[in-house]
């Protein structure tokens, strides 16, 4: 049974914040999860101008958003590799499950363009979009909402850590959240 303090979609869904998870695959109920991570994404981490350059960043930067472990292992292991086979393991979870949900990411970026709430921009490279938030579609109150108070201390704890996060490359945040730390990346 919902309770009546828990946010809820437009269809009356419990909203994704109720029960935190992380993102192990992806259901009918997941594509919500989703839609609402990358609008906190680019809310919390994309800047001034609430963008992310190269959209492919997205996936990963929502697995650090959503799970404060994540943040702690990143806080701990500052400039050293991570040792702890636990810490490694989650670490390299995280990357396999961002690695695994890059298409559904960028299925969603383009169904959420469509329906207005975000913009999608071309780089010179033809398979590379920035996407930003639109500043008419989705109200302030959505993310002043308390259900999302702790990816919002994940985001501020994350920029700490990682200067410029949006303006960074693809290369660079793969390297800083994941190589500088000893996990071998495949990603392209």
């Amino acid at each position: 049974m919902s309770n009546h303090n828990e946010p809820t979609s437009s269809e009356g869904r419990p909203g994704p914040h109720k029960s935190k998870r992380p993102l192990f695959f992806i259901s009918g109920e997941d594509f919500y999860f989703v839609a609402y991570s990358i609008l906190l994404v680019l809310e919390y981490l994309g800047g001034t101008a609430r963008r992310v350059k190269d959209h492919r960043k997205i996936a990963y930067l929502i697995q650090f958003l959503g799970d404060p472990r994540l943040i702690d292992l990143l806080e701990r292991t500052n400039g050293a590799k991570v040792a702890n086979p636990v810490d490694r393991e989650l670490l390299f979870s995280s990357y396999a499950n961002a690695e695994l949900h890059k298409r559904e990411v960028f299925k969603i970026i383009f169904s959420m363009e469509r329906r207005g709430f975000l913009k999608m921009q071309r780089t010179d490279n033809a398979q590379i979009l920035d996407i930003s938030l639109t500043n008419n579609q989705i109200p302030q109150s959505f993310f002043s909402n308390d259900a999302f108070s702790e990816e919002k201390a994940n985001a501020e704890r994350l920029k700490k850590l990682l200067p410029r996060l949006s303006m960074l490359t693809f290369d660079t945040l793969l390297e800083r959240l994941y190589q500088d730390r000893g996990v071998r990346v495949w990603a392209s």
